[in-house]
């Protein structure tokens, strides 16, 4: 019956027996944890830094700097075995990169959503479309009487007249027109002593929605630092 089992090729160096055929799966669980550790931050490192994928180039310097840190640990595997490691875990590098990524932005989103919530003035946000995609708490009350939170869905525009639809609608191309173009003040609200503003919603520069702001200029009748 054949030996299944793979023989061990080592050469002497150093003093020290190495097996030249050494695989990675070969390596202890905490050899294995730590240069998968060291993989990863390396990459991430890059990529983070400069916004991209790393080509053929910077693949192998960060190959480099892996068995630099392997080096230092005096962890023997073959260079090759972690060339072929590295390539073959690349695509989940990134997708691990990216659900860490979707992650830290859903975070993020919970804290924007909470100072628009907040707010004791009314904010409606649209999209391009002018259909009404968010109503914080405070425009839900402001316009109860045309439905409140039913109004999302619907387009801004079934609520005003032709003149305002053209209003708004050269606003927006405005925003379009430049994207130093963000904030437009709109009305003034005599009765309840308020100002009302289209504001520009970008994501890195591009225009993808607005919002109608409303800023009451009544005098603050809250007592200062009123916590007892």
């Amino acid at each position: 019956m054949a030996n299944s089992k793979k023989t061990k090729i080592h050469k002497k160096t150093d003093g020290q027996l190495l097996q030249m055929n050494k695989s990675f799966n070969n390596l202890k669980m905490k050899q294995k944890d730590k240069i998968t550790a060291w993989v990863y931050e390396e990459y991430k490192k890059y990529v983070t830094e400069n916004e991209k994928v790393p080509d053929a180039e910077v693949d192998e310097h960060i190959i480099d700097a892996v068995l630099d840190k392997i080096n230092e640990a005096q962890i023997w595997i073959p260079s090759g075995e972690i060339v072929s490691y590295y390539h073959r875990k690349k695509p989940h590098l990134q997708k691990r990169l990216n659900n860490e990524k979707n992650i830290k932005f859903k975070s993020y989103v919970s804290f924007y959503k909470s100072i628009v919530d907040q707010d004791r003035c009314a904010v409606v946000i649209c999209n391009l479309n002018h259909e009404i995609i968010y109503m914080n708490p405070a425009a839900v009350l402001n316009y109860e009487k045309w439905g409140g939170e039913k109004l999302i869905g619907r387009s801004l525009m079934e609520y005003h007249n032709q003149a305002s639809r053209e209003k708004i609608q050269q606003v927006v191309d405005w925003f379009i027109a430049d994207d130093n173009h963000n904030i437009v003040y709109t009305f003034h609200n005599e009765k309840q002593n308020k100002d009302v503003y289209m504001v520009a919603l970008r994501d890195e520069g591009k225009l993808i929605g607005y919002y109608e702001k409303h800023e009451y200029r009544n005098t603050e009748k809250m007592k200062l630092y009123d916590l007892w």
